[in-house]
């Protein structure tokens, strides 16, 4: 998933440096924030169930 939102970032600035529309650009920037804030709520509410008992 980490790979996926990298990658979305590189389209994004690959889209600025083409001088790509600005609703283009601003709907790369704001998918990319709502997958990134996806993403980070997924690592923060999963546990790592590792197997280890104590």
């Amino acid at each position: 998933m980490d790979t996926l939102i990298f990658g979305g970032l590189l389209a994004t600035v690959y889209a600025l440096l083409r001088q790509r529309s600005w609703a283009v650009l601003l709907g790369g920037w704001w998918i990319m924030l709502v997958l990134t804030i996806l993403l980070l709520a997924h690592h923060i509410t999963s546990s790592l169930k590792l197997g280890l008992s104590y």
